[in-house]
């Protein structure tokens, strides 16, 4: 189909220029571009013009115009285009808004002008051309300078721009400010860092805490340990001495044949012997804990009319280390008296039961119990300085002891490690 208008042609070896081909027509396309031939005849071919059909295409005035404003609309980025040797041709709003440079005042000038001097004098913006000929693309984020004189943190996007024929027509560059990024990034790293130091010094104080709690726990065992001593010493001297004294008293007392004053003595005697067979029963020693457990129970139901039962299983309940022996009396002794003090309850369990990683010690009663308000540590400080102290005993056998409501009553539990 012929055409008497205008076009804007593009010849591959001359640009855009605008040719009134009065006598041309349209043949066919070429990617997005239109063949045109000469028609001086009334027909159309393509050796009229002298070129070959890839070598000529149409190109619509009003697709350029809409580029131009694209790329000259654009506040983010500033984009423009350097000469092969790196001088501005183009220069769009966005770079005028980054950089502080009118259009007039740097088309011309070499791009270096947006470096810092060391950069300059290292040749450094030079080698950024020459590698992105080599590659078609280089890209970098470095420090940039403005109109004024002050810096940026800025992306670097350079791209070789090339022909039809491979040959190097200048670059494309495209520059963002990433100054805000940066010290965002600078800022989180900080925090980073500031949080790192924060942790190692709380692990160095947890370290501490951890050595003076070892500390604390050897002086804990040691004044334990100490206690025990000073209990067995006092039932001794309770027994040998003021025990034997007062057996001495009785037989001078029955001799006189003064019933009220033998009463008197024999009462005295029989509290001193339960008191220092309290402070470390000696059956602990000779026979085990199921023995020492039994007299302990027998007695105390003598003393409060609570009825107590005590169950331990297995049967053939094994000996333990002495220790262990004796905390675990320590455990029912204290639970039996809070319960006596305490609860007003009619009866009460007592159970020990072996298995095979732990021993298990429970003491119910079923008494008015602890209030729901209390939690377990005021709990335990409520219940007396004894118990406190057997859990703190159990904790240096890696065990330890939990006191809740059981509905009606309490529950004391403890439990200990068998490894122990």
């Amino acid at each position: 189909m012929c055409a008497g208008n205008q076009f804007w042609v593009r010849v591959n070896s001359n640009g855009f220029r605008k040719i009134d081909y009065s006598n041309y027509c349209i043949v066919g396309r070429k990617g997005q571009g239109i063949l045109i031939a000469a028609d001086n005849s009334g027909g159309c071919g393509l050796t009229q013009l002298g070129l070959s059909a890839p070598d000529i295409t149409v190109k619509s005035p009003q697709s350029d115009d809409l580029f131009r404003l694209l790329v000259d609309s654009v506040r983010d980025y500033a984009i423009f285009v350097l000469s092969p040797d790196g001088h501005v041709l183009t220069w769009n709003a966005g770079a005028r808004a980054l950089k502080g440079y009118e259009k007039s005042e740097i088309i011309g000038k070499h791009f270096s002008v947006f470096y810092q001097p060391e950069a300059i004098a290292s040749g450094w913006p030079s080698r950024e051309l020459t590698l992105a000929e080599k590659e078609g693309r280089f890209v970098d984020e470095g420090w940039r300078v403005k109109k004024d004189g002050s810096t940026f943190w800025a992306s670097v996007t350079i791209t070789a721009l090339r022909d039809t024929a491979g040959k190097l027509s200048g670059f494309a560059k495209v520059t963002q400010d990433m100054t805000e990024r940066r010290e965002a990034a600078e800022r989180i790293q900080n925090l980073h860092r500031e949080l790192r130091t924060r942790i190692a010094q709380l692990d160095e104080s947890q370290r501490v805490i951890e050595l003076r709690t070892l500390e604390l726990q050897k002086l804990s065992g040691r004044v334990l340990s100490i206690q025990d001593e000073e209990r067995r010493r006092l039932a001794r001297d309770l027994h040998d001495d003021l025990g034997q004294q007062l057996a001495a008293l009785k037989m001078i007392v029955d001799r006189m044949k003064n019933e009220e004053a033998g009463k008197v003595a024999e009462d005295a005697l029989a509290t001193v012997r339960n008191l220092s067979y309290l402070l470390h029963p000696p059956l602990l020693d000779e026979t085990g804990l199921r023995a020492a457990l039994y007299w302990f129970v027998e007695g105390m139901t003598k003393r409060s009319n609570i009825d107590i039962s005590l169950t331990v299983q297995p049967q053939n309940f094994p000996r333990l280390g002495s220790e262990i022996e004796t905390t675990i009396f320590r455990v029912v002794q204290e639970a039996l008296t809070n319960v006596f003090r305490h609860a007003q309850s009619e009866s009460a369990r007592v159970e020990i039961e072996k298995h095979a990683d732990w021993i298990t010690v429970r003491v119910r009663d079923y008494g008015k119990g602890m209030p729901a308000e209390l939690d377990l540590l005021s709990s335990v400080t409520r219940m007396g300085v004894g118990i406190a102290g057997m859990r703190e005993r159990l904790r240096q056998f890696g065990g330890d002891l939990s006191v809740s409501r059981s509905e009606p009553g309490t529950l004391v539990e403890a439990k200990i490690p068998v490894f122990a």
